[in-house]
């Protein structure tokens, strides 16, 4: 993982999400940092959604 590009781990991040149920997306969601947790919803997130639809 030291060696994975951060943005692709954000993209593998949005995979885990996808296919976690909602309890369990909150829970990993309330798990992270504040920090984090704004990465993922102005970087992740978006970047995910355009991978997914290709």
């Amino acid at each position: 993982m030291n060696n994975t590009p951060k943005l692709t781990l954000l993209t593998l991040f949005g995979a885990v999400l996808e296919e976690a149920n909602p309890a369990e997306r909150a829970i990993v969601l309330s798990g992270l940092a504040t920090p984090v947790r704004v990465i993922w919803h102005v970087i992740g997130r978006p970047r995910y959604a355009r991978r997914v639809r290709g």
